[in-house]
């Protein structure tokens, strides 16, 4: 989930490495600030719990399905509703096809690694109040080697923890929540939406301002 690919925290400011301050000079390597990484850290380790949570529903659902209509008593149900026995065949092979190609149980267990990283980093980070422009540097690098390591951002649930990280940080004003669509919330874990960008709460309000 790279983060050039996702909105921004509304309010982002940044220190110089090994400054703290807004006038080191141009050489200096801008590194964002606490509150910055702190957002983007709760955000992402938010993203891989929602991501985790469907991925091992939908792996348990399958696998219920195989076992199910694998069962000998599922054949003898079926003749008293009038089915033919390839019916459960085709569930049984439309069930392990979908777990072969989509391997829900593998990407549970990465979500669930990153999510772990993510909040290992969070904790590392309220911990550190004073960090200076060192210490944000580090913390800055591991989120940053942690993305590195994630599989394609599906859009729509990356703004629902945006929006939740807003709700849980209270660094943001509440205008600036991504407006998520019905469809894009309905279709969220399956339409990954490369490229759409979501408007703030904020920006639709401003435009419906200047429109009026």
């Amino acid at each position: 989930m790279g983060e050039a690919s996702r909105a921004l925290p509304p309010q982002s400011s940044y220190n110089a490495t090994g400054t703290g301050g807004p006038t080191a000079n141009k050489e200096t390597m801008m590194t964002p600030d606490r509150d910055y990484i702190r957002f983007n850290v709760l955000r992402n380790a938010l993203y891989h719990t929602a991501r985790r949570l469907t991925c091992e529903r939908w792996s348990k659902w399958l696998n219920f399905v195989v076992v199910i209509l694998g069962a000998a008593a599922m054949g003898d149900l079926q003749g008293n509703f009038g089915l033919k026995p390839y019916w459960a065949g085709a569930g049984i092979a439309l069930a392990g096809s979908l777990q072969l190609i989509f391997d829900f149980s593998a990407a549970a267990r990465d979500h669930q690694s990153l999510q772990r990283e993510y909040y290992k980093l969070l904790a590392d980070i309220e911990a550190s109040i004073g960090a200076d422009g060192h210490q944000l540097a580090v913390f800055y690098s591991r989120m940053l080697h942690l993305t590195g390591e994630e599989r394609p951002t599906m859009k729509a649930v990356d703004a629902r923890a945006y929006n939740d990280a807003i709700d849980g940080t209270g660094l943001y004003p509440q205008d600036q929540r991504l407006v998520v669509p019905l469809l894009h919330r309905l279709t969220a874990n399956w339409i990954s939406r490369t490229g759409y960008e979501y408007k703030k709460e904020a920006e639709l309000l401003e435009a419906e301002r200047l429109a009026s």
